[in-house]
């Protein structure tokens, strides 16, 4: 129904020089707000998809033709580091250079539900696509389709939504020697 309503309202948003953007985070706040509860309640096959334009300059992974670019966690890109926080929550990230991949993932993996990351009309359009499964997007902080970022923080809190990490370190020994460091000795 929200998107019968989508070309409409987005020439109405151009027509009066707003940001018709706007059209589009709504619509991912709304279908967020919608696939919530299924979302939270997916424990098997969750898959996160990634654009490659998250990937450093210098980034070095190769592309598989089946699941995208294979992330060797070098540290130059918030890439691997979303991949260390999924294997923790047994979430399956996949790098993909472009929907036709999304499609291949789809049928070959059939997640469960997925958290997506993209600019906002790629996200509001790739979760229409896949609206069969629960999803969760999360935008890009800068998009220009090269050396975007994300608020890594928001998609790991997407992640705890299902897969909570309990606090590892309650009970905590600290010796003279963590003292020292802090200078409290």
């Amino acid at each position: 129904m929200l998107y019968l309503f989508y070309a409409p309202v987005k020439w109405v948003f151009h027509a009066f020089s707003m940001n018709d953007l706007l059209v589009d985070e709504i619509l991912v706040e709304i279908q967020n707000t919608v696939y919530l509860n299924k979302f939270k309640k997916q424990t098997e096959r969750k898959v996160i998809l990634l654009p490659q334009c998250l990937r450093s300059s210098e980034c070095r992974a190769r592309c598989d033709p089946l699941y995208g670019f294979i992330c060797t966690k070098c540290g130059r890109c918030d890439v691997g580091e979303i991949m260390k926080e999924a294997e923790k929550r047994d979430f399956k990230v996949f790098v993909v250079p472009g929907s036709s991949f999304v499609k291949k993932i789809f049928k070959e993996y059939r997640p469960t539900s997925c958290i997506g990351v993209a600019c906002p009309v790629e996200l509001s359009e790739s979760m229409q696509k896949t609206s069969v499964i629960p999803s969760q997007g999360v935008y890009l902080i800068n998009d220009g389709c090269f050396e975007t970022k994300v608020n890594v923080a928001d998609v790991i809190s997407k992640m705890e939504l299902v897969s909570p990490i309990p606090n590892e370190s309650v009970l905590k020994t600290i010796t003279l020697s963590d003292l020292e460091k802090k200078g409290d000795v």
